[in-house]
């Protein structure tokens, strides 16, 4: 490809060839474009051609060359959109195609190529000869011209040479800015020949180089960089201060003469050094210091560490992390505890640091007297002149038959039989009430220490029962226990009652009946006959809906988690539990078959692609509503009373709770699930060692480790969802599913218990009213050991994919 070039100016077009180079703008009449600023011998700038690339160059003018608006100093490569202003003069370059034209504007220029040159001596004086800058282009002797030619010709190929070398590294270079915090005092740069500097900024070639800083009080910098391809770049590096020394010791606040001598200290977290610490070398700069030293408060602190080897020293005092407690009682010498460990006898002043203690005291016939104390630092205390109160005597109540509510005052103690702490020396007025029998009230006093006996004799509340039944030899069988052949008529206690007539050969007849006194009541029936004899299993009922259900007749126990007990939570508080009405708990959970006849469009729908929503498996994403209405609803199928009522926009547990269908309370859950065969509580559905070695429930296993983050590793239960209701082995009981599978329902509300070790609840249900419910039992998604655990206590407002219910009801 040949690359024309081409002058244009007002007097037209004209070519330029390459050995007609360089170009000479100026005012002299010698000049190719012409200038008439300019004194009349000067040149201003020459257009060369450098391996046929345009360049220019600035002449030996007093008139400012304008490079792209810049003032031109030394060369430039010419390019497309180029533009040179000299006086009023303005020359702009551009490409077009082949050609590179020269586009002068306002002046005239000489090119003999385009216009005929003139005649006479003139046609010498206009020829370009090939140089590429000249001093002077007016007319000279040609014995001059010859002198002059070869020296410039050598001058002009060394500054070629020079001005190639420099192009070459200043197109080839990059800018560096380099910043160095803070500035040093020198400054260098191994890796290259040449390192040009240009104030904060350096000429470099791609490539990688070494940086060399100095400054006072600071280490020796150096430092490796790279320079990529980008023409301009920036490089940061901070300078690391010399250390200084540090001294410093700690005394007791208010007492400079007592030092502490193993106070730890601790710099930006890190323990360096116990007191007294002499001339320790510490990093310069900005440094938390931290003083800790047993039974005193820690100091934490911002140090300024001024480096450069200068010395400074610390005197820190630090306060006291304990607070004087003085305890005194009547009678005095009574025993103080603190948290449950022994502290002394009264009078006594103890050292405790700040924080919140159950205090205690003893004394043999007075009652404990206890508090919580709150300790502030440096706060002392004067617990002073204790009256102990003497110590309660005891009620030991019976009646016949047993199971009477008992209120003292205003106050629901328990069901008889039972004992109850009484205060000594006062009359108490007892009410003692049961259903079906007239209410009876005493007045009793005990002594301080001392056992009092009281047995009562309730009188019954009766009603009547008339019978027409076929055949007429049938069996009766009131509340489990056989009465012969059914009578004409049957006078029985005011209160819901268990029937059963039965035959061999017959379908047996039950029905709940609750005598009324003074209206009679009759049942009149016929037995069916049977095809065959039907397998009972002794202790177990079954719904209205075919649902089964165990007697269970539970023993007093201890509910909760101790201390010690490993992945225990806080709110698994000890209590001692008196369950004294036998309750019949479902056997399994409650399926979505038999819910849905309850709830036909209920869905339990799937978790992650998984399938919750067989006919066999427990149902879930109940809320507790919904399974309180569904005992409700079954209750009523069995005209059993609604043991769920209505009360404003909740339903709520009726007072006192009847025999109808509910969920287990937290303490009947607890006691089906952990007390089998002896008092000693199981801690886990399938023993006391973590993790099960069998498929002993549905837990979170190997076949779900596609769907949950944890998992038990090594155990496959085969079921990566819910499975079947009662798929797995039954506890000692005969109860399924108490743990894994699905959580369950509690009919309590929840709440956190404190820990009372004189106090027994009987047939606790909860408080009256709260938020949210207990929810009792691993599932399917459980794989720790907190939450395998038996005695693990969880709670909600709202439904779950894997929380479901079973069912319970009082036997009487």
């Amino acid at each position: 490809m040949k690359i024309l070039y081409k002058i244009r100016d007002h007097e037209g077009e004209r070519t330029v060839s390459e050995d007609r180079f360089p170009i000479i703008i100026g005012a002299d009449p010698s000049a190719d474009i012409g200038v008439n600023d300019l004194r009349a011998d000067e040149e201003a700038a020459y257009i060369g051609l450098s391996n046929k690339r345009p360049f220019v160059q600035a002449g030996q003018s007093e008139v400012s060359v304008q490079y792209n608006g810049q003032r031109l100093e030394g060369s430039a490569w010419l390019m497309h959109a180029d533009t040179l202003e000299i006086g009023s003069c303005k020359i702009t370059f551009k490409a077009e195609g082949d050609d590179f034209i020269i586009h002068v504007v306002s002046q005239e220029s000489r090119i003999e190529s385009v216009r005929p040159p003139p005649t006479g001596s003139m046609d010498r004086a206009l020829k370009i000869k090939p140089l590429s800058f000249r001093s002077d282009r007016r007319q000279q002797g040609a014995g001059s011209i010859i002198r002059n030619r070869r020296f410039i010709g050598l001058t002009i190929a060394f500054s070629f040479l020079l001005l190639f070398i420099a192009a070459w590294f200043v197109f080839t270079a990059k800018q560096i800015t380099i910043r160095i915090e803070p500035e040093p005092d020198q400054i260098s740069i191994s890796g290259s020949l040449i390192a040009p500097r240009f104030g904060g900024h350096f000429l470099l070639r791609p490539g990688k180089y070494n940086l060399h800083a100095v400054k006072e009080c600071y280490y020796p910098f150096e430092e490796s960089f790279d320079v990529g391809k980008a023409k301009s770049q920036e490089v940061r590096f901070q300078m690391e201060r010399l250390p200084g020394s540090l001294s410093l010791q700690a005394h007791q606040s208010g007492k400079p003469q007592v030092l502490l001598n193993d106070a730890r200290v601790i710099i930006d977290g890190q323990e360096v050094a116990i007191t007294p610490v002499l001339n320790l070398e510490v990093k310069a700069g900005r440094r938390i210091l931290e003083i800790q030293a047993d039974n005193y408060q820690d100091i934490k602190t911002e140090v300024q560490i001024d480096g450069c080897s200068a010395e400074q020293s610390f005197d820190f005092a630090l306060v006291p992390g304990w607070s004087d407690v003085f305890i005194s009682s009547i009678p005095e010498g009574a025993a103080v505890s603190v948290d449950g460990k022994p502290a002394g006898n009264t009078p006594l002043k103890i050292e405790l640091p700040e924080g919140n203690y159950l205090l205690q005291i003893d004394s043999d016939g007075f009652k404990t007297w206890q508090t919580q104390l709150a300790v502030e630092l440096n706060q002392a205390q004067k617990i002073t002149d204790i009256r102990l109160q003497p110590a309660d005597g005891t009620l030991a109540l019976q009646t016949t038959p047993s199971g009477a509510n008992v209120t003292i005052g205003q106050k629901f103690v328990g069901k008889t039989p039972l004992k109850v702490q009484l205060s000594a020396n006062t009359q108490h007025e007892i009410r003692i009430s049961k259903a079906g029998y007239e209410k009876v009230s005493r007045r009793v006093q005990v002594s301080t220490g001392k056992l009092k006996k009281l047995a009562v004799d309730l009188k019954p509340v009766l009603g009547v029962i008339h019978f027409k039944v076929e055949p007429a030899d049938a069996q009766l069988i009131v509340n489990g226990k056989n009465r012969g052949p059914v009578p004409p008529k049957l006078q029985l206690v005011a209160v819901s009652h268990l029937l059963e007539i039965r035959k061999k050969g017959y379908k047996p007849f039950q029905t709940r009946i609750t005598p009324r006194p003074g209206y009679p009541q009759e049942i009149k029936i016929t037995l069916s006959r049977l095809k065959s004899k039907p397998k009972v299993q002794t202790g177990v009922i079954t719904a209205k809906n075919g649902y089964p259900l165990k007697l269970i007749r539970p023993q007093p126990f201890i509910m909760g988690s101790s201390r010690r007990e490993q992945g225990r939570r806080s709110n698994e508080t000890l209590r001692k539990i008196n369950l004294q009405r036998p309750f019949y708990m479902g056997v399994r959970e409650v399926t979505n078959k038999e819910f849905k006849q309850f709830l036909a469009d209920h869905r339990s729908g799937a978790f992650k692609g998984q399938r919750l929503s067989q006919e066999d498996h427990p149902v879930v994403q109940v809320t507790w509503e919904q399974a309180a209405l569904f005992c409700n609803w079954l209750s009523a199928r069995e005209s059993l009373p609604p043991v769920y009522i209505k009360k404003g926009n909740s339903l709520v547990a009726a007072d006192p709770i009847g025999t109808g269908y509910r969920l287990p309370t937290e303490a009947e859950w607890e006691y089906g699930a952990r007390f089998i065969n002896s008092q000693t509580a199981l801690k886990y559905p399938w023993g006391n060692q973590f993790p099960p070695t069998s498929p002993s429930g549905n837990y979170a296993d190997t076949s779900a480790k596609n769907l949950l983050p944890a998992y038990i590793q090594d155990y496959n239960d085969g079921y990566p969802g819910t499975a079947p209701a009662a798929k797995f082995k039954a506890n000692g009981l005969g109860l399924y599913d108490l743990g894994g599978n699905v959580a369950e329902w509690s009919h309590d509300f929840y709440t956190i218990y404190t820990y009372n070790t004189n106090e027994t609840d009987s047939d606790p249900s909860g408080p009256p009213e709260g938020k949210h419910h207990v929810v009792k039992g691993s599932s399917w998604k459980y794989a720790s050991i907190s939450k395998l655990r038996l005695a693990y206590r969880d709670y909600s407002d709202g439904k779950r994919p894997d929380l479901g219910f079973r069912i319970c009801r009082y036997s009487k």
